[in-house]
């Protein structure tokens, strides 16, 4: 009995995500994060994110070490002060019963807990959105000021935020000069970084971005609150019923909280068709995660359509029904996020290797994981026999620039490694 109890929590809730295998963008997380603060920042310039989170993941290394769950922590922590602030919102826009269903409607939703255990800075983003939202609407300009240009330098989408609320002033007639300058401020501090996003975007035009398709346009809303990226295939029907039931949740707010319901919708609508609206026209820029500010609004919306809501017993079982819903999303979706599993290949292979040994990869995709659980950095390489360039978007090239080997050292033993983490022995003589 206890050890079904053990497995059903390990492997199918959030925790899973905690204790799971590292996959390439967390292991280059850290690598971007190891060097000195001023090559972070140079590694960063030459991606698409800024530095922030990379430069809190430095210190936090130099705290934890290369662990897994102990880097994994470092998003946790801003997913914690989230529903805190959720609490606060809550109690702004509604009432203190609200603020606690809010809460608990934060902490379980299944988008940002599944970032709030990856090595990455999403979680750290919806943070920092949460904070600038309530600091916007209480009109405490400097926290605000302070909480936008972190938002900032956290991520490149960020600056979507404050287009969503420029617009929202001038939707509700609050766009006076002071609302104006105050709420655009935040832009002032990023002006030393603009020119690097600036050529970020053009250079990222070689993507691994998929299409936006009328599939994903009817599913958008439900793709971002449950964080469905497209596994198991048969969900696209439910993310599509499920979107039907954001806005049907939503709606009742509209009618009778209707400052309000503008407030919360314009961030979700307003990015929504422009970078949907790019995607198709231009090229893809849409990314789950890279919109995870919107399923903040999401949550803060639901919560103000339940409240607007007149009975109270159907307040009531919406808030359970929710709630229930969030939960039963996570142990539902848990085993669909598993990672290739190179932690315990790289046990082996570490139990293996004499000191003198190599890895290579058979393609770039696996290099990351493979560099990270090894225990010798500077002898894992890709094997590249017909010179082919490495896209930048894999993110290898940034920290690892010189890795390609068109064969194996002579007279040694070589470990390689494929993209499904499988391995197998290749010993070269002279």
């Amino acid at each position: 009995m206890l050890s079904t109890i053990t497995n059903f929590v390990l492997y199918h809730t959030p925790v899973f995500y905690l204790i799971q295998s590292v996959w390439r963008d967390e292991a280059f997380s850290y690598f971007m994060a190891k060097p000195n603060l001023s090559q972070v920042v140079v590694n960063t310039a030459n991606d698409f994110n800024p530095p922030l989170y990379y430069l809190l993941l430095h210190f936090w290394i130099k705290l934890v070490g290369k662990s897994d769950v102990g880097l994994r922590f470092l998003s946790f922590l801003p997913h914690l002060l989230s529903v805190y602030i959720a609490y606060l919102i809550g109690k702004k826009l509604a009432s203190k019963k609200m603020a606690v269903f809010l809460s608990f409607f934060t902490f379980f939703n299944p988008m940002l807990l599944y970032y709030a255990l990856e090595i990455r800075m999403y979680s750290w983003y919806a943070l920092f959105v949460f904070i600038t939202f309530y600091f916007f609407y209480t009109k405490n300009w400097k926290w605000y000021i302070i909480s936008g240009v972190l938002g900032l330098y956290t991520h490149s989408f960020f600056p979507f935020i404050f287009l969503a609320f420029i617009s929202y002033l001038f939707l509700s007639g609050q766009a006076n000069k002071k609302n104006v300058f105050y709420t655009a401020t935040p832009f002032i501090f990023y002006l030393p970084w603009l020119p690097i996003l600036i050529v970020q975007f053009f250079n990222s035009t070689n993507s691994w971005m998929f299409p936006v398709d009328f599939q994903l346009l009817k599913s958008v809303l439900g793709n971002l609150f449950t964080g469905f990226e497209g596994t198991p295939g048969n969900w696209w029907g439910y993310s599509g019923i499920i979107s039907l039931f954001i806005i049907a949740t939503i709606l009742p707010a509209f009618f009778y909280k209707k400052k309000q319901f503008f407030l919360v919708v314009t961030p979700i609508l307003l990015p929504l068709i422009l970078i949907l609206s790019y995607s198709i026209i231009k090229r893809p820029i849409y990314v789950n995660r890279y919109l995870i500010f919107v399923t903040v609004f999401e949550i803060i919306a639901i919560m103000l359509g339940i409240y607007s809501i007149r009975n109270k017993n159907i307040k009531n079982a919406l808030c359970f029904f929710w709630l229930v819903f969030v939960i039963t999303l996570n142990v539902s979706l848990s085993p669909y996020h598993k990672k290739t599993d190179f932690k315990t290949s790289f046990y082996e292979i570490n139990k293996l290797a004499n000191p003198e040994d190599f890895v290579f990869t058979k393609t770039p995709i696996g290099f990351l994981e493979s560099v990270y659980y090894f225990r010798d950095e500077q002898r894992v390489f890709v094997y590249n026999p017909n010179k082919i360039a490495i896209p930048n978007y894999i993110g290898v090239n940034i920290v690892f620039p010189n890795i390609s080997k068109t064969s194996f050292p002579q007279n040694s033993r070589s470990f390689l490694v494929a993209d499904d983490a499988s391995y197998e022995v290749v010993i070269k003589d002279l």
